[in-house]
Parts: structure tokens; C-alpha cells; sequence
């Protein structure tokens, strides 16, 4: 018998149970991870400013506090999103959109419903997300003055789905738009008024997403043979240029806008000898290429680079950038047609014939006429007169029963087609700016249009990529010498602030505030602005967003002549202007 004391069988039993019901101490659960590594349910090390499982992976790190859910400010927090398929042309001051002064990164600050059933928007921080939704409702919209637009509507939702580069672009346009509408306050009042957008000032998110794009397009181009060969990889390296050739127009980069275009147009060349691979995407991409190119005609670049760049495009052909230092130059009849062929199908609304109710072959046929498109041996001015008469033709009988959709866009027509002729004088050796005085009529009905395209709240886009009105406000501001009809297109210009491509209404502002001062100096509302005193051509090279160089020319003065000046040439003069 030993001598210990036996253990009972109550304790035996214990340390069996104590050795069984080993398991982990409670602990509460861990919200302070980053946003990447929750949703792809990994244990992030929470290390500021990025973990390393987000450095590791290339993915974007973000931390978002989490309201504390017994709180009650979180159970009155509403989570709203914006709704996908909200009106383009809701009122301004119902908009859905609203941002708080603490919205990081400039963002709006209200939470966004995160789609976790979207891979592509997986890796998207909060203020991305929110951005890339402002685009697919509004910004895509509002680049196309709200009329159809096959490109922004539909190719580039479907291409950004896929592709980083189109995404990140995508947000960086629709940040760019944000930060307009806020400085000219449309989404707060219906009336703009007077409110001057601050085109010098590009935030670090808009350019931190023009560079995601950038670096993710270099890696699309670099991959392997197979990629560089399919239809799909073509429209996404095309869909990706085309976004790149936009955001450089409202950041006033001129030197990116002539490469992305330059690059993009060769592997558009090369695609269309194969037609498009049978894409339906392949004639979308050539007609927005076409309008990018318009804009591009509206600047001019250093010399330095004229030879370089000279036929790339074939509107570049149109106009000679040295124009305004070394004079006239071999640019012919034809090729001014085609500008405003091109101009006038930008603003031709798709689908036309089918909400009319007629085929319309007489103005189809004028339309490919003004573009070269017919094998018809006819002149400048017979196309011209050919086109003139249908459009009129057509505008007598639907004026009055045009939707509400086209509207707009055949106001933004007729004015093209009205200073067509106006246009042509500017080729006429020597200018004779006299002339234009007995057009004051077409100029005041002019500003009669453009006034009721602005009073159209469907129509009157403000942030587009499309040449649509500024340039026609500028025409008759700078062609019409009479003193109330320009100051008419100048209060147009000033109390409807706009955003056109690279050029806004201050640009414009600018020129016209300048040239008015120096055309009309020493002058009476009812004296006639003599021809010496009259700037017949001009052009502009842009510096920054706001600096640019105006060039322009005018007529010696008789003392000038006296003086030994170049009677035939004329005297070129170049000024800094600020928008």
C-alpha cells in the first residue's frame, strides 16, 4: 500500500476536462484593417501608410474608419449611390450628388455602395469608386452635349469594364468635371451666375490617375504578340488614346494632345486596312477621332515641330500652324470644306432619320459631299450651295416638330452652316474685313440661336469634348464690328461660363475683351471701325491652362506705310493673354 494519498476519481476527472476545453480567449473583432485586405479577407499588419500585403501586391492601401455601429450617428447614416440610371438632364439643384468639406482627396464625402460583385472596381479606393460613377452617370453624358454618342455611351463603359488605363482616366475626366461644376456652381443654381472656373489648377488626385492610366496603358502595350493582334486589344489601346487625348485638352497639355493623337492615328491606319477586324467599335473610334482632331486645328504648336508632325493627320493638312508668323500659306478651298463638313458632323445628331420619320438622302448625300466623300467632280462652293439648300430645306420643314433630343444639335448645325461663307472669305487674297459689315444681320441671328441653344437646359453641356459653341461666339465677336451685336456674343460668352476641349469661355473672353479694346480705341457706338484698325486674322498658342499667345494681324496705317512698314504683309504682332 503506498504511502501517497490516492487521488479520487472527482479529481482525475477534472484535469481531464481542463485538458479537453483548451480553446482561444475571446477577443473582439478587428475593424482597423485596410479597406483591400477586408474585402479580400486577408489578416492585414494595419502598417501605415500601406500594409504590405497591399505593397507586396501592387494594390491600392486605404484606411476608412468605421463608425462605431451602436452609435446612433450610425444608425441616422443613410448609404446612398448614386443611381445609375439617373436623368442626364436633371435640374442642377436636384442633383444627386453633394460633398461635405472632409471628403478626403478632394472627393465627394458620402459613402457610395461598394459593388463587391464588380472585379474591376475591387482594387478602386472610395474616392475612385466614387469618381468612376460619376463618370458612367454624368460626365460620359455631359462630354457630348447629351446627344448620342456611340463612343462615350456605350464603347467606353464597355472598354473601362476591362481596362485599367480606361478606368483610371475615366475618373480622372470625371474628377476634372467635379472640380468644373463646383467652381461655376451649376449643380447648385440654374442660373449660372457669373461664376468664373479656375482652369490653372489641376488637383494631385486628377493627376494621380492620369498617371495610373498612363503606366497601365505603357503595360497593355508591352505584352506579349498575341495581344497586340486581336480586334480587342486594338479598340482598348484606341479607346485608352482617345481618353489620354481628352484629359491633355482640359489640362491644356498641347505637347500630349499631339502625341496621343499622332500615336493613336497610326494604329487606327493600320486597323482600318484590315476593316476594323469586323469590330463595331472601328468606325466609332474614326469618327471621335475626326472631332479630336477639330480641336486640335483651334492651336497652333511650335515651329520647331512643324515638320515633324506636318501630314500625320489628315485634317492637320487643313491649316498651317506658321500661318500667323510667316503669312499666307498654300491652304485651298477644299480643305477648309472638310473642316466644316467635320465640324458639322460632330454636331449631327445619330439616329436622326428615324425619329423624323424620313430617310433624308438629299442631306446625307450634301453631308458626304462637304467631306469628299462622293466621287462627284463638283467646287468648294457647289458643295457648300448643295448643302446649304437641303439643310434649309429640311430645317422649313421639321423645325417646328424636332424632338427635344435634337434640338440642340441642329441649332449648333444651322450655326455652322450660317458662317460657312464667312468662313471661305478668310481665304481671300487680300482679306477684305469690310465686307463683313453688310453680314450683320447673319450676325445677329446668330446670337439669337446660340442664346436659345443656352436657354435649352437639356442641351446646354458645359464640360465637352466636342467643338460645339465657343468657337462660333468668337466668330461673331470677331468678325461682327458692329458695337452692340460683338458685345452681345461677349455677355454670351461671360454669363454662360463653358468648357470646351482645351478652351474655355475666359480664353475667348480674353481675345475678345483685348481685340475689342484695340479695334475700337478712341471710337463712338456709332463710329465705323476703320479697315486699318481691323484685326483680319489671329491665332493662338497655348502656354499653360491660362497663359496663351495671341498672334494676330491687321493692316498697316498710312503713317505706318509712311514709315517704310510692309504694305503687302502687314504687321504681325504677338501678345500674352491670361484666361
Amino acid at each position: 500500500m503506498g504511502s501517497g494519498k490516492a487521488i479520487e476519481p472527482p479529481e482525475i476527472k477534472m484535469i481531464e476536462e481542463t485538458n479537453t476545453r483548451r480553446t482561444r480567449a475571446s477577443h473582439p473583432k478587428v475593424r482597423s484593417g485596410c479597406q483591400a485586405c477586408k474585402i479580400r479577407r486577408k489578416k492585414c499588419d494595419e502598417t501605415y501608410p500601406s500594409c504590405l500585403k497591399c505593397t507586396n501586391t501592387g494594390r491600392v492601401c486605404e484606411y476608412v474608419e468605421t463608425p462605431d455601429r451602436r452609435k446612433r450617428a450610425m444608425r441616422d447614416r443613410q448609404v446612398i449611390s448614386p443611381a445609375p440610371n439617373a436623368a442626364p438632364n436633371a435640374a442642377p439643384n436636384t442633383a444627386p450628388y453633394s460633398a461635405p468639406h472632409s471628403a478626403p482627396h478632394s472627393a465627394p464625402g458620402y459613402f457610395v455602395a461598394r459593388r463587391l460583385l464588380d472585379p474591376s472596381q475591387v482594387d478602386l479606393s472610395r474616392a475612385e469608386r466614387w469618381y468612376f460613377d460619376l463618370f458612367k452617370t454624368h460626365t460620359s453624358t455631359k462630354c457630348t452635349g447629351y446627344m448620342v454618342d456611340d463612343f462615350w455611351q456605350r464603347v467606353v463603359h464597355q472598354v473601362a469594364s476591362e481596362e485599367p488605363a480606361v478606368q483610371h482616366a475615366a475618373i480622372a475626366l470625371s474628377s476634372m468635371h467635379w472640380q468644373f461644376m463646383q467652381e461655376t456652381d451649376s449643380f447648385k443654381s440654374k442660373s449660372l451666375v457669373k461664376a468664373k472656373p479656375k482652369a490653372n489648377k489641376i488637383p494631385s488626385f486628377t493627376l494621380a490617375q492620369c498617371t495610373k492610366a498612363l503606366v497601365s496603358l505603357r503595360q497593355r502595350l508591352t505584352e506579349g504578340y498575341t495581344y497586340t493582334t486581336s480586334s480587342a486589344h486594338r479598340e482598348a489601346v484606341l479607346v485608352s488614346c482617345i481618353m489620354l487625348v481628352s484629359l491633355a485638352l482640359f489640362q491644356g497639355d498641347v505637347k500630349a494632345v499631339i502625341s496621343h493623337l499622332r500615336s493613336g492615328y497610326n494604329v487606327l491606319m493600320e486597323w482600318q486596312k484590315v476593316n476594323f477586324d469586323g469590330n463595331p467599335s472601328g468606325p466609332v473610334l474614326m469618327r471621335t477621332f475626326s472631332e479630336l482632331q477639330l480641336h486640335r486645328l483651334t492651336f497652333s504648336q511650335a515651329l520647331n515641330d512643324v515638320d515633324a508632325e506636318a501630314d500625320d493627320l489628315p485634317l492637320w493638312q487643313a491649316i498651317t500652324v506658321c500661318r500667323p508668323v510667316h503669312g499666307h500659306s498654300g491652304v485651298s478651298e477644299i480643305d477648309y470644306v472638310i473642316i466644316i463638313g467635320a465640324a458639322i458632323r460632330a454636331n449631327y445628331p445619330q439616329g436622326l432619320e428615324r425619329r423624323v420619320g424620313s430617310s433624308l438622302p438629299g442631306l446625307n448625300a450634301a453631308l458626304a459631299d462637304l467631306l469628299y466623300q462622293n466621287n462627284v467632280e463638283k467646287t468648294a462652293e457647289e458643295r457648300l450651295m448643295n448643302w446649304k439648300s437641303e439643310f434649309n430645306a429640311f430645317i422649313s420643314t421639321h423645325r417646328d416638330t424636332l424632338s427635344l433630343q435634337d434640338r440642340g444639335p441642329i441649332i449648333l448645325v444651322e450655326l455652322w452652316t450660317m458662317c460657312c461663307d464667312t468662313i471661305l472669305d478668310a481665304l481671300r487674297n487680300p482679306l477684305d474685313e469690310m465686307a463683313h459689315d453688310s453680314s450683320l444681320p447673319l450676325f445677329q441671328r446668330m446670337n439669337e440661336l446660340a442664346a436659345l441653344y443656352l436657354s435649352l437646359t437639356e442641351q446646354a453641356s458645359m464640360f465637352s469634348t466636342k467643338p460645339m459653341l465657343l468657337q462660333i461666339l468668337y466668330f461673331v465677336a470677331s468678325k461682327c464690328r458692329d458695337w452692340h451685336t460683338r458685345r452681345e456674343a461677349v455677355r454670351l460668352l461671360r454669363d454662360f461660363p463653358r468648357r470646351e476641349g482645351l478652351w474655355t469661355s475666359d480664353h475667348y473672353l480674353a481675345v475678345m475683351e483685348y481685340v475689342i479694346k484695340q479695334e475700337s480705341a478712341g471710337l463712338t457706338p456709332s463710329d465705323v471701325i476703320p479697315r486699318a484698325a481691323r484685326i483680319d486674322l489671329m491665332h493662338f498658342n497655348p502656354v499653360d491652362q491660362s497663359k496663351f499667345n495671341l498672334s494676330y494681324h491687321r493692316p498697316c496705317t498710312p503713317e505706318e506705310v509712311a514709315k517704310g512698314a510692309d504694305v503687302i504683309n502687314g504687321k504681325w504682332t504677338t501678345v500674352m493673354l491670361s484666361a
